[in-house]
């Protein structure tokens, strides 16, 4: 893995750092340390505050997890699945036995303990056996396709089983991607927002992370690639023309020439300084959106407000402005 170009491809796109995942079958290495926590609670070490830790048979603090992962052999409620249908009623006891056998389960001494690190700062000489990033979920559908991309096998999902299953044995058994909001006890224990989800990513596929984050579609292309000739889109884009055809100077023209974007509407510089703040494969491609919505709405200039409008219309949220380092303020676009 190019480790240092992954690890900047997914630099404001993650939580944190990304964490590089590793099984010990013989023994924990010196370089890490155990901590006592649930099992899937190592990824939170790692990933908020940069340590090298592991769990094994004594060092975790829940059984549940320690069975799933082949460290413990946990008891017969664990291990037959009832401790799910008897604490979750949705559960029947077919299903509980379901997610607590086979492939949603390692083998008892599979492993001695697992490990986590920052991606960027592996114990020299350990193999990364896959990257667990947090994310939110436009991001997740990007990072996603690490392996689709390649070819065209689609992630695994998850949901019912527990998330140490998402994070260290489905992974293991099926050397697949998998895309998980995990389990409440997985959320829990990372801390996870609402609107933050997991994305497993196997060694293997990880560099075609940098081919998809740091790659430059062509959104509008590809947008233009699919309108059939009888879509009003060419009508609009026809109209758009002309109107820039007659269009001579106007409020924003130069700050959009400086931006190098183009429009055929007046503008406010601040509104364009909003569309120049999107990721630049986006910018020409909202441009266009955004003078679509002024055109549709009558406005006679696109404002701040107007790009806020149209992007809360999009179901993209609203524009913020944060601050920046040494003091200076920037606007944040949802994709960032």
């Amino acid at each position: 893995m190019n480790i240092s170009a992954i690890c900047e491809v997914l630099e404001g796109k993650v939580r944190g750092k990304p964490v590089a995942v590793t099984h010990f079958p013989d023994g924990i290495p010196d370089s890490y340390t155990g901590v006592k926590v649930d099992p899937c609670g190592i990824l939170r070490h790692a990933m908020d505050e940069g340590r090298v830790v592991y769990f094994d048979r004594e060092h975790q603090d829940c059984l549940h997890g320690a069975f799933i992962t082949g460290v413990h052999e946990g008891n017969e409620q664990i291990s037959s699945g009832r401790i799910l249908t008897d604490y979750i009623p949705a559960y029947n006891l077919d299903a509980a036995h379901s997610f607590n056998s086979g492939k949603s389960v390692l083998p008892q001494g599979t492993v001695k303990g697992i490990g986590a690190a920052p991606l960027d700062n592996v114990p020299a000489g350990i193999e990364v056996h896959w990257i667990v990033v947090v994310c939110r979920p436009q991001w997740a559908g990007m990072i996603g396709a690490a392996r689709s991309v390649t070819d065209g096998v689609m992630p695994s999902t998850a949901a019912g089983n527990s998330f140490c299953t998402d994070a260290f044995v489905t992974p293991w058994y099926e050397d697949n991607v998998v895309m998980t909001p995990g389990d409440y006890g997985g959320r829990m224990n990372n801390k996870l927002k609402p609107e933050e989800m997991f994305v497993i990513i196997p060694s293997k596929y990880a560099d075609n992370l940098v081919k998809i984050l740091a790659a430059t579609p062509d959104v509008k292309g590809l947008y233009e690639a699919t309108r059939p000739e009888d879509s009003e889109y060419w009508e609009k884009q026809k109209a758009k023309a002309e109107r820039a055809a007659q269009r001579e100077g106007g409020s924003g023209t130069d700050k959009a020439a400086e931006l190098g974007l183009k429009i055929s509407m007046d503008w406010e510089e601040a509104a364009l300084e909003m569309i120049a703040g999107a990721p630049k494969f986006v910018r020409k491609f909202a441009v266009g959106n955004v003078e679509d919505f002024a055109e549709e709405k009558g406005y006679d200039c696109v404002t701040v407000a107007v790009v806020e409008e149209q992007m809360e219309n999009a179901g993209m949220g609203r524009f913020k402005r944060k601050a920046a380092s040494g003091g200076k303020k920037r606007w944040w676009w949802p994709f960032q």
